[in-house]
C-alpha cells in the first residue's frame, strides 16, 4: 500500500479498490451484499407485477359490465335458468375464487354423496335417451380459460333426455370438464368424500316450451366420473384435439362423432339430487343425475387436459368448486323395475 501512495491520487484510488476487491472475495461480505440486492430486485418486480395485474383486472371487469354476461342458448327470461357470468369475472384462485363468489347460500352444487345415506326412489318409466347416437353436423371445442367446453350442431332434433321422474324433455346444450393437477382430486362431486381425477358435466335445458325453461326444474346436469385405467378409445376422439386449444380463447372444429361416445346411457342405480350450477352466478333449480359407474381414463389422457392454460398463460391447476353443504336435501338412488 505504501508503494501506491507515490503513484498519485488516481493510482492510489485504483490500488485501494483492487485491495478492497481482494478482501471482499476472501470474505462472506460480498455474498451478503449480492443476496440483499437480488432480494430487493425480486420484491420490486413482484410489487410491480401485482400493480399491473390489478389494473388489468379492473379494466376487464368494466368491459364485462358493459358487454353483459354470456348467455347459453335455451335460457328463459322468467326463470333466468342458464346465463353465466363472463369467465373473466371469476377464477379458482385466492383473488376471485369460490370463497368470493356472490352465490345463493342454499341448494348449491357440488355435494358429497354418502352412499350409506341414500333414499331409494322407484319409478316405473325408464329414462329415454333420444338422438345421442346421431352424428352431429359439427363439434366445436373451446378453452374458455377455466375449462374445456364442447358444443355440437345437429341437422334435426338435438339429443334429449326424458322419462323416469323428469318433469319433461331436456335438450343437450354443452359439456364441460373438471380436473386437477393432483390425482386425488379433480372432480367437483365426491362419493364418500373421495374425488375422481376427472368429472364431465353435461348441461341440458328444459325443452317443453320451445327454447324456454318452463318448469321449476329448468336445468338438467348429467355428471360422469372417471377413474384411472387404460386408454379410453371413446374419450380419445376428443383428447387427441386438445393440443389445438391449449391457449385460453382458442377454438377448434373437430371431426363429428356421436355424443354417446362420451355419454353412455344409464337407466338404473344412478344418483340424483336438486342443486345448482357450479359456476357463477350458481343459479339454483338444477336437477343432477350422476352416472352410477365411473368411466375409464388413462393418466396420459388426463395429462392432455392438464396442458390447457388459463388467461394468464398458466396451466389450469384446478377448476372445481368445493363441496357445498347438503343441509336438508335428499340424495336419491334411483331404481327402475319393469312392471312396478
Amino acid at each position: 500500500m505504501n508503494g501506491c501512495l507515490s503513484c498519485g491520487f488516481l493510482k492510489y484510488l485504483w490500488c485501494w479498490l483492487e485491495d478492497l476487491s481482494c478482501r471482499l472475495q476472501d470474505s462472506n461480505l460480498l455474498k451478503l451484499i449480492l443476496a440483499i440486492s437480488v432480494a430487493l430486485l425480486v420484491l420490486v418486480n413482484v410489487h410491480t407485477g401485482f400493480q399491473i395485474a390489478n389494473n388489468c383486472e379492473g379494466g376487464e371487469e368494466e368491459d364485462s359490465r358493459d358487454a353483459g354476461g354470456d348467455h347459453l342458448r335455451g335460457s328463459s327470461s322468467d326463470l333466468d335458468c342458464t346465463p353465466r357470468v363472463s369467465p373473466e369475472n371469476y377464477n379458482y384462485g385466492w383473488d376471485r375464487g369460490p370463497h368470493t363468489w356472490n352465490a345463493p347460500c342454499n341448494n348449491q352444487s357440488p355435494i358429497n354423496i354418502e352412499r350409506n345415506s341414500l333414499e331409494i326412489n322407484y319409478f316405473d318409466a325408464p329414462l329415454i335417451w333420444s338422438h345421442y347416437n346421431d352424428i352431429p353436423l359439427g363439434i366445436r371445442l373451446e378453452n374458455n380459460g377455466h375449462t374445456l367446453i364442447l358444443r355440437a350442431a345437429f341437422p334435426g332434433r338435438v339429443p334429449s333426455l326424458d322419462g323416469g321422474d323428469l318433469l319433461g324433455r331436456f335438450d343437450f346444450r354443452e359439456i364441460s370438464f373438471r380436473w386437477s393437477w393432483s390425482n386425488s382430486s379433480g372432480s367437483e362431486h365426491t362419493l364418500d368424500h373421495q374425488h375422481s381425477p376427472l368429472e364431465m358435466q353435461c348441461l341440458h335445458t328444459d325443452a317443453s316450451d320451445g327454447e324456454a325453461c318452463s318448469s321449476s326444474q329448468g336445468i338438467l346436469m348429467i355428471s360422469y366420473m372417471f377413474d384411472f385405467t387404460d386408454d379410453n378409445p371413446f374419450l380419445d376422439v376428443l383428447v387427441q384435439h386438445l393440443v389445438a386449444v391449449q391457449q385460453a380463447g382458442q377454438v377448434v372444429e373437430v371431426p363429428p362423432f356421436p355424443l354417446s361416445y362420451l355419454m353412455p346411457a344409464f337407466y338404473d342405480k344412478f344418483y340424483s339430487y336438486n342443486g345448482s350450477l357450479t359456476e357463477p352466478p350458481c343459479h339454483r333449480g338444477a336437477e343432477w343425475l350422476i352416472h352410477p359407474v365411473p368411466l375409464a381414463i388413462s393418466e396420459r389422457q388426463l395429462n392432455e387436459f392438464r396442458q390447457l392454460k388459463d388467461r394468464r398463460g398458466v396451466r389450469i391447476a384446478r377448476n372445481a368448486r368445493p363441496v357445498q353443504p347438503l343441509e336438508d336435501r335428499t340424495v336419491h338412488l334411483n331404481r327402475y323395475r319393469t312392471g312396478f
